[in-house]
């Protein structure tokens, strides 16, 4: 491809040097993957700034440069292209290097459910036998003969990776597509030029104000999911229980699209009317204009139902009769490490992990626990470090007023004193025990417990590292505690 087809069409970039016919091979951010050919962005961040790294790109054989506009030494024939907004050019230049996408593509913000909504939307295209596909914090998930697994650590990668993806799963056949959007690839422009058919938004509460300076910027990052990249004619799905998404209803006011709004209130379009936990998971109810629906769901946790129906809207919003929307919510799986369930322990106890990081999905997931536990509620969790502090004593207090049980114990501490942490949590929950290592109060916690209890082991979820100083060291709550069960299991048959 070459300079001159990638910025023909965008005012906002402009050639400084160099030729336009220059002919690019690749897109990248990133001076240690320049390959020979490569067009390197230099995107300042808040660590580092590519700037400084243009002498290493062009020795890997980079062919042009973009830049903020600041003087730049770089050798004969590499072109020089500046922008204004180097992060925002940097996803549009992206989405012009790898164009395909599927015809369907369904993007998921909010601070919670993202990863499930997206995952249950995909089972529900792939029940129908659409091919399908889910891209966030799992990596990416579709058929096992179109593309591997991936794992990724960010919600919504950086440009060249989420547009080259977008572009391999069109060419394997994938025709619909749901994704999580980030707050941080929102604002950050990763999203540029992407066009989506329906977006959904789930919720908003505290999280990323390490980040965002306040709720209100954290709110419009989100929020352009719906300004800048729902397509005239799309479809919006709403949550209008959550505050933020009646704020954002009104603010879409002026929008030539479709709006659907998903709740418990009356005036829901698709009004959630009951849950009603069940031995087998839950008893959901719903009716839209004027039509009810029952459906058995094998999931934990009112909010997952929540997210199992916006999932359906969604399905039903990408052209699927409703009746086969909605008639695939029993058939739903849980999503790993989103109320996922771990089976066996000898005397019935449940025990369930969940991503829960923030203090309003602890205290949905402990809701959720407490409305089907009769005996006693344990909860192990901890917080990260090089992240919001405001929320660590805001979790404390969740935990000592829904758990009966509370252990404070390590998340990711990065470079943080895990110390300190536990202690900045435990102001809002001073009868917690802290228990360290993480993996040391599992395992107690599993081991207390008697028949009735249930343990929610929260906000790692699905991953399998922890990171602890400068180190990424293998963990999986999940490991952790089916290990722990197999002990007793053993113990008790001696």
């Amino acid at each position: 491809m070459h300079l001159i087809d990638l910025i023909l069409h965008d005012n906002s970039i402009t050639l400084t040097a160099g030729s336009d016919q220059t002919v690019i091979s690749a897109v990248r951010c990133d001076s240690r993957t320049v390959n020979a050919g490569a067009l390197f962005v230099c995107i300042a961040g808040m660590t580092s700034d590519g700037h400084d790294f243009i002498a290493d790109a062009c020795s890997a054989g980079a062919s042009a440069i973009l830049t903020d506009g600041r003087p730049v030494s770089v050798p004969d024939g590499v072109a020089v292209i500046t922008a204004a907004n180097v992060a925002h050019a940097y996803g549009r230049l992206c989405s012009g290097f790898w164009p395909r996408r599927s015809g369907m593509l369904v993007g998921v913000t909010g601070t919670n459910g993202k990863t499930s909504v997206c995952e249950y939307l995909r089972q529900i295209w792939q029940r129908a036998t659409w091919p399908a596909a889910a891209m966030g914090t799992l990596g990416i998930t579709c058929p096992a003969d179109k593309i591997a697994d991936t794992v990724t650590t960010l919600t919504t990668p950086q440009a060249e990776t989420l547009f080259s993806n977008l572009n391999l799963l069109a060419d394997a056949g994938i025709s619909h597509t749901a994704f999580e959007a980030s707050s941080h690839g929102l604002a950050q422009g990763r999203l540029s030029g992407l066009g989506v058919n329906v977006a959904v938004f789930t919720n908003l509460s505290r999280d990323h104000l390490d980040w965002h300076s306040d709720m209100d910027e954290y709110f419009d990052a989100k929020a352009r999911l719906f300004d800048e990249n729902l397509m005239d004619g799309g479809i919006a799905v709403i949550n209008n229980d959550d505050a933020y998404g009646k704020a954002l209803i009104k603010r879409l006011a002026g929008r030539h699209i479709v709006l659907w709004t998903v709740g418990m209130s009356a005036e829901s379009a698709f009004c959630i009317k009951d849950i009603t936990p069940q031995s087998f998971g839950l008893d959901l109810s719903l009716s839209h204009q004027g039509q009810v629906f029952h459906f058995p769901i094998a999931l934990s946790g009112q909010f997952q139902a929540v997210n199992a129906v916006m999932a359906a809207v969604a399905a039903y919003a990408s052209g699927m009769p409703l009746q086969d929307s909605f008639g695939a919510l029993p058939s739903l799986q849980p999503v790993r490490g989103r109320m996922q369930p771990v089976h066996g322990h000898p005397l019935g106890a449940r025990i369930i992990i969940d991503y829960a990081h923030t203090p309003d999905a602890l205290a949905a997931a402990l809701d959720a626990l407490r409305a089907e536990t009769s005996g006693n509620l344990f909860v192990v969790f901890g917080c990260g470090g090089d992240r919001d502090k405001g929320k660590r004593a805001q979790m404390g207090q969740v935990a000592a007023e829904k758990a009966g049980h509370v252990i404070v114990t390590d998340d990711n501490p990065r470079t943080e004193d895990p110390a300190l942490i536990r202690d900045e949590i435990r102001t809002g929950c001073p009868d917690s025990v802290a228990i360290w290592p993480r993996d040391n109060a599992i395992r107690q916690a599993i081991t207390q417990m008697s028949a009735h209890d249930s343990l929610l082991i929260a906000g790692k979820g699905h991953e399998t590292v922890q990171m602890i100083g400068t180190e990424t060291l293998p963990f999986d709550d999940a490991a952790v505690a089916r290990n722990t069960i197999a002990r007793l299991q053993e113990d008790s048959a001696c």
